[in-house]
C-alpha cells in the first residue's frame, strides 16, 4: 500500500469514526432528552389531573342522576376555572368524565379561545364519542393510565386518574398536552447535540493534529542529544526519492565503559559533544543521527563524497578529550557503505562490525564482506528453522553408544539433539546449537530432549545420558521441571547428566548446588569435555561427580603426542583410585582405541563403534574389539 493510499485510508477511517460517534451521541442525547421531557410531562399531567378534583370539589360528582345535576351558570363557572388553570400550566385540556351505560360523558371540561370562537364548548353530560378502549378501561383501574391519542382536536398525550364519589360512582379526571410541542423540543435538543458534537470534534481534530506533530518531532529526536534518532533515519530512507545514498555508521568503542563507570548522563554528554564536533566538521553536507546508545549515522545523498567522508572521520582528533569534567577520550570504528537505500544501513553496520572485530578505525563495505552478510542471513534463517522445529516437533534425539572394552557391551547411550528437515535429513548440533544459545532457547531444548528420552526409556533398563548447559543449571524453573520428571521416572539412577567442565568451574557454587540437588534424586552426574587446558582434577573432585568424559580434541592426539598420553594415563589411574567413571569420546580409529587401552581407558564412544542413530536398534551391532584382546 502506498503512503497516499494509507493516508486516505486513515482519513476515511477517521471520518467514519466521527459519523458513528456523532450518531451515537445524537441518539444518546435524543433518548436522554426524550426521557427527561416525558418524565416532566407525566408529572405535569398527573398534577393537573389531581388538581381538577380539587377545583371541582370533593362532592361535585356525588349523586349524579341526570343532566340537571348542576346548573348551566355553575358549570360555566367551573369550566372557566379549569380553563384558566389549563392556560397557566400550558396544557391543552383538563376535564372530568363519568360512564353511563357503557358510554363516556363529560362532567366538566376546560375550553380554549378557539372553542369559544367556534362555539364548541363542552357542557355537562355531553357524550364523548371518541372515547378509546383505554379511556373506558380507566374507569376500572386503580391507578392513573397514560395514553397517546388523536382526535378532531389534534395529537395528545393524556392521563386518566380514577376517583370514587361518595355514592360509589367512579369518575375520571384527565389532562391533555399537545405532542407537536414535545417533538419541537426534541428536534431542538438534537440540533444542539449535533452542533455541540461537531464543535468538540473539530477542537479534538485540531488538538490531535498539534499533538501528532509534536509527537512526530519527539519520536524522531533523541532526547539526550537533540539530534535526529533511528526513527527519523528510517523515515528519511523511506521517503528519499534518490535510490542510492552514502552512509557511515560510527561505533563509539568506549561508551559502554563510560556509562558503567560515570553513569549514562556523562555518556549522553559524550555522544552529544561528539556529534556536535562531527557536525562542525561536516557542515550542511551531511545529516547526523544517533542510531543507538553508542552508534552514530552520517548520511548524504552525494555519492561522490566517499573520500571526503572518510577524511572527515579520520581527521577527528582522538587525542583531544571529548569532555574535560571529567577528562574522557573516545576511540571510533566506522563502517562506510553506499548503494541501495534499502540495504544501506545493514551494509554500513556490517562494515562497522568488521572494523570493530579487526581493530581497524574504518572499513568500507565491499564484495569481501558479502560472506559476512551471508552468514548473518544464514543465522536469521536458521533461527527461524529452529523455532519451527520446536513448534512442529521436528527436534528429535539421536543415540550414540558408550562401549565397555572389557566385555564388548554397551553400558549407556548419549542422547544428542537433531533437527529433521523438510528434505527428511537431519541437522547436526554444530549447525543449530549456536542459534539456540543466542536465542536463549537452551531450556526449551533441554525440556524437549529430556521429555522424549524419559518417555522412550521409561519401561526399559537402559542407561542414558543428556547434556545440560550452564544456563540450564542456573534456571530455577528447569530445576523444578527436572524434579517433576524424575518423580515419575522409575529408575533415576539410569540417567546421567553431562555438564561442560568450563561452564561448571566458571559457575562453581551454583553448579555444586545443582549437582547436590540432582544426585539426591539418584541421578548420576558426569563432567564433559574434561582435559581442555589440562584441567585441575581437584576442582572436579570438589563438585562430587560420578565420572568424567575426556575432551574429544585431547583423545584424538593421544596416539601422536606423548604428553597427552601421559596425561590421560595419569587421569585413568587417578579415576580408578577415586572410583570415578572415565569415558573417552571421539574415538574414530583403531590406533586411538589401542592407545587408549594402553593408557588404561576401557569406556569409549565414537564413530569407530557407531555413529549417532535415530533408533537404538541401529547402534546395537557396533564394531566390537577382537575377543582375544579382552582382559
Amino acid at each position: 500500500m502506498t503512503s497516499r493510499h494509507a493516508h486516505l485510508s486513515w482519513l476515511a477511517a477517521g471520518f467514519l469514526t466521527f459519523i458513528l460517534s456523532l450518531s451515537g451521541y445524537v441518539y444518546y442525547s435524543y433518548q436522554l432528552t426524550y426521557k427527561e421531557i416525558m418524565a416532566s410531562v407525566d408529572d405535569k399531567l398527573l398534577d393537573a389531573a389531581l388538581s381538577v378534583q380539587h377545583i371541582l370539589g370533593p362532592d361535585y360528582h356525588d349523586n349524579i342522576n341526570d343532566l340537571n345535576h348542576i346548573s348551566r351558570e355553575e358549570y360555566l363557572q367551573k369550566s372557566k376555572q379549569l380553563s384558566d388553570f389549563t392556560k397557566k400550566l400550558d396544557l391543552e385540556y383538563v376535564y372530568a368524565m363519568v360512564m353511563i351505560d357503557g358510554n363516556v360523558h363529560f362532567s366538566a371540561s376546560s375550553y380554549t379561545a378557539e372553542d369559544v370562537k367556534n362555539n364548541k364548548i363542552t357542557y355537562f353530560y355531553d357524550l364523548y364519542s371518541e372515547a378509546t378502549e383505554l379511556n373506558k378501561a380507566a374507569f376500572y383501574s386503580t391507578e392513573p393510565l397514560f395514553e397517546y391519542s388523536s382526535d378532531q382536536w389534534g395529537h395528545f398525550k393524556t392521563i386518566f386518574v380514577p376517583f370514587t364519589s361518595a355514592d360509589g360512582r367512579v369518575y375520571l379526571t384527565g389532562a391533555d398536552i399537545t405532542i407537536k410541542d414535545l417533538q419541537a423540543r426534541l428536534n431542538t435538543s438534537m440540533s444542539q447535540a449535533i452542533i455541540t458534537s461537531c464543535f468538540f470534534f473539530f477542537i479534538a481534530v485540531l488538538v490531535a493534529v498539534v499533538y501528532i506533530q509534536l509527537l512526530k518531532r519527539s519520536y524522531g529526536t533523541d532526547s539526550a542529544t537533540g539530534f535526529a534518532n533511528h526513527i527519523a533515519l528510517q523515515n528519511t530512507l523511506r521517503k528519499s526519492k534518490q535510490l542510492h545514498l552514502l552512509m557511515a555508521v560510527i561505533w563509539v568503542n568506549d561508551l559502554e565503559d563510560i556509562n558503567s563507570f560515570y553513569g549514562t548522563k556523562i555518556g549522553d554528554t559524550v555522544i552529544k559533544r561528539l556529534m556536535m564536533r562531527l557536525k562542525e566538521l561536516s557542515g550542511d553536507s551531511y545529516t547526523l543521527y544517533r542510531l543507538s546508545t553508542n552508534k552514530i549515522v552520517v548520511l548524504t545523498q552525494d555519492l561522490t563524497k566517499t573520500d571526503s567522508l572518510e577524511h572527515m572521520i579520520n581527521q577527528f582528533n582522538l587525542n583531544t578529550p571529548i569532555i574535560k569534567e571529567p577528562f574522557i577520550y573516545v576511540t571510533l570504528c566506522t563502517g562506510i557503505a553506499q548503494g541501495n537505500k534499502d540495504l544501506l544501513l545493514e551494509n554500513a553496520h556490517i562494515a562497522a562490525a568488521q572494523a570493530k572485530q579487526s581493530r581497524h578505525s574504518l572499513v568500507r563495505y565491499s564484495d569481501s564482506l558479502h560472506k559476512v552478510k551471508s552468514q548473518y542471513l544464514y543465522n536469521v534463517k536458521m533461527a527461524k528453522n529452529v523455532r519451527e522445529a520446536f513448534n512442529e516437533q521436528l527436534l528429535v534425539p539421536f543415540f550414540q553408544p558408550v562401549v565397555c572394552l572389557t566385555n564388548n557391551e554397551i553400558v549407556q547411550y548419549e542422547c544428542l539433539a537433531r533437527i529433521k528437515t523438510a528434505e527428511n535429513t537431519y541437522l547436526k548440533p554444530e549447525e543449530f546449537l549456536t542459534v539456540i544459545n543466542r536465542s536463549r532457547m537452551d531450556g526449551q531444548l533441554t525440556r524437549t530432549m529430556f521429555s522424549q528420552c524419559t518417555e522412550k526409556f521409561r519401561r526399559t533398563s537402559i542407561h542414558w545420558s543428556i547434556n545440560l548447559t550452564a544456563q540450564d543449571m542456573l534456571d530455577p524453573s528447569l530445576a523444578l521441571f527436572l524434579e517433576d520428571e524424575l518423580k515419575r521416572y522409575p529408575n533415576p539412577s539410569h540417567i546421567t547428566i553431562e555438564l561442560l567442565e568450563t561452564e561448571a568451574i566458571a559457575n562453581f557454587a551454583e553448579v555444586k548446588a545443582f549437582i547436590d540437588q540432582i544426585r539426591a534424586k539418584g541421578v548420576r552426574v558426569m563432567i564433559d569435555d574434561f582435559g581442555t587446558g589440562y584441567s585441575n582434577i581437584s576442582n572436579i573432585l570438589k563438585l562430587n561427580v560420578d565420572g568424567i568424559k575426556l575432551d574429544g580434541s585431547l583423545v584424538k592426539q593421544i596416539a601422536n603426542d606423548a604428553d597427552v598420553f601421559l596425561f590421560i594415563e595419569h587421569i585413568a589411574s587417578f579415576a580408578e583410585q577415586v572410583n570415578l567413571q572415565l569415558i573417552a569420546e571421539s574415538v574414530e580409529n583403531k590406533l586411538v582405541l589401542d592407545t587408549l587401552l594402553k593408557a588404561g581407558v576401557t569406556l569409549m564412544q565414537g564413530f569407530y563403534f557407531a555413529e549417532p542413530q535415530a533408533n537404538i536398534e541401529s547402534t546395537s551391532e557396533f564394531k566390537k574389539w577382537p575377543a582375544e584382546h579382552l582382559n
